[in-house]
């Protein structure tokens, strides 16, 4: 498998990972865990567990000076953190299909943030294909006949944040490589969203939840949130980027929202209208065309 093989693999396993992460959170809401502790098991057992696998693996990615503390923190407050939280209260202060298409405005901030801090050239292909995707998920939000939609000013500005954030995950640990490793990044950025999500929970009522909640079903969707949907798609996101450009990686987890409408229907029954299916072929066809269509 070539380098830019690799890539285009990761960056599909973020989506696939990114999608199915419903499964888990469903099931933790149906127990009343709140966003922003479901948030904090998201970041704390990502953090912890990818701290015992580089221990064991790569030592010396664990070594990091007093800069790089910051650095790492910064990371994990906004691309993390504050990513989380923005898109929470998105989804409580507008339609969830208008915070999904927000949130997928990342390819555009991608892209327009590479520009200047990468240099990289804006391909008319990866052009069409951001615009390709874009318009495939205002399909599978729904958006499109579904009468009035209330909007609300702060909730519109959550979901632009949001997609900021799921832009810098991208971004950060590239611009940042020269000076530190990835997995130095990763591991201390989960770390310290971590710490600055604990300052919302509620262990009281984390507490009730904990005695609610059948042991077997907790432990799977801390596995699947923390291990599998947060661990295993962002190392993989972080690293497809060292062998394809970051706006690849970004219009490639755009198929999270195909995996995660898929879901939908084969797991939880939900109804797919006409234009939501096409919605996601659009997206399937966007996100592949951009790695199939060369620059003329």
């Amino acid at each position: 498998m070539n380098q830019r093989s690799k890539g285009i693999v990761l960056a599909v396993i973020t989506a696939v990972m990114w999608g199915i992460m419903g499964i888990f959170v469903r099931d933790l809401s149906q127990y009343q865990f709140s966003n922003i502790e479901i948030s904090f098991f998201r970041c704390a057992l990502a953090g912890a567990a990818y701290f015992v696998f580089l221990l064991i693996t790569k030592p010396a990615a664990l070594k990091i000076d007093w800069k790089g503390v910051g650095i790492c923190l910064l990371y994990g407050a906004v691309a993390y953190s504050i990513s989380f939280v923005s898109y929470n209260v998105a989804v409580s202060r507008i339609p969830v299909g208008v915070a999904t298409v927000l949130m997928f405005m990342s390819p555009i901030w991608v892209a327009i943030l590479s520009k200047f801090m990468f240099r990289e050239k804006l391909k008319k292909h990866k052009v069409v294909a951001i615009v390709v995707c874009f318009i495939g998920a205002v399909l599978v939000a729904n958006l499109i006949g579904t009468g009035n939609i209330q909007l609300d000013g702060i909730g519109i500005l959550a979901g632009v944040v949001n997609g900021i954030g799921v832009a810098l995950q991208i971004l950060l640990p590239k611009f940042f490589a020269k000076d530190y490793d990835r997995d130095t990044l990763l591991v201390y950025g989960f770390l310290g969203a971590s710490l600055i999500l604990l300052l919302g929970v509620d262990f009281t009522a984390v507490a009730k939840h904990f005695s609610e909640i059948p042991m077997t079903n907790f432990v799977w969707d801390l596995f699947g949130i923390g291990i599998l949907c947060t661990m295993v798609a962002n190392v993989a996101c972080v690293k497809s980027t060292q062998y394809v450009e970051v706006t690849t990686t970004s219009i490639l987890s755009a198929l999270e929202v195909v995996v995660g409408t898929l879901i939908g229907l084969l797991i939880f029954h939900e109804h797919l209208t006409f234009l939501q299916f096409v919605g996601t072929i659009i997206i399937v066809a966007g996100a592949i065309g951009s790695e199939m269509v060369k620059e003329s």
